[in-house]
């Protein structure tokens, strides 16, 4: 049985021939041999001497229990995990924004390598520098979200080089520098917002917001904390699909 996924109570001899596809693409996510591209269907043929048909019918069978994403012209990917903290949902601004129908944007106000101030470093590990980042978000040319990233080097030396205006810094670590995010702590509370913070959002010192302290862990490895601030009247807003994420209920 593959940790974490249904199993199938029969020999793997006697399960048919795109079961064995199926659990052998089961097997390489569960064991981070597949974490991003996975075979094509034609080399799945010639791995299991099939017919390519017999290969898209698991893929089909994958795709639809949420385990596999398909881009046409490039091929079949491992589904990106959702991940939940508290009341929370952690996923990339951009979604958030195309939910409540408003247009994204995001300005870099400064970036640089820096050692971390105490707090941060305690969290961190005591890292002697970090990547700092400190960005701006919009909503429609309203600014709603001012975040502060203390990023280990160790784990994306490059960061400074992406375009942080227009990627995730949570994506770019998933995909680009291949930091899995496992568990994240995450603090809330509300406060008035300080005097330059406040400028940021074109408010008085103040100003109610809500500020989000979090860290981010792989495997138990501090890799990033993040100050975010939101705007009071928008940090609860959202809109999305009341379903179960399945993956809580495999195994």
């Amino acid at each position: 049985m593959t940790p974490g996924y249904p199993s199938e109570e029969v020999s793997p001899s006697s399960l048919p021939k795109f079961k064995k596809i199926k659990a052998y693409i089961l097997d390489g996510i569960a064991s981070k041999s597949f974490i991003d591209a996975l075979p094509s269907e034609n080399k799945l043929a010639d791995f299991f001497s099939v017919s390519r048909m017999t290969a898209r019918k698991a893929m089909d069978e994958l795709e639809r229990e949420g385990f596999i994403v398909r881009v046409n012209g490039k091929g079949s990917f491992v589904k990106g995990q959702k991940h939940y903290s508290g009341f929370f949902r952690v996923r990339p601004f951009r979604l958030w924004a195309r939910d409540l129908n408003v247009t994204p944007s995001t300005k870099v106000l400064n970036a640089g390598v820096v050692e971390p101030p105490d707090e941060e470093a305690r969290l961190l590990g005591w890292p002697k520098q970090v990547v700092r980042v400190v960005r701006l978000s919009y909503f429609d040319n309203l600014p709603v979200r001012y975040a502060i990233h203390y990023i280990c080097i160790e784990m994306a030396a490059g960061i400074l080089m992406d375009d942080l205006e227009k990627e995730s810094i949570h994506e770019l670590l998933a995909k680009k520098y291949r930091v899995e995010i496992t568990k994240i702590s995450q603090d809330l509370m509300a406060v008035n917002l300080p005097q330059q913070i406040a400028d940021a959002f074109n408010v008085a010192p103040g100003y109610p917001a809500f500020h989000f302290k979090r860290v981010e862990y792989s495997n138990n490895r501090p890799v990033c904390y993040v100050h975010y601030f939101m705007r009071g009247e928008l940090s609860f807003r959202d809109v999305f699909s009341p379903k179960f994420d399945t993956s809580l209920h495999r195994g």
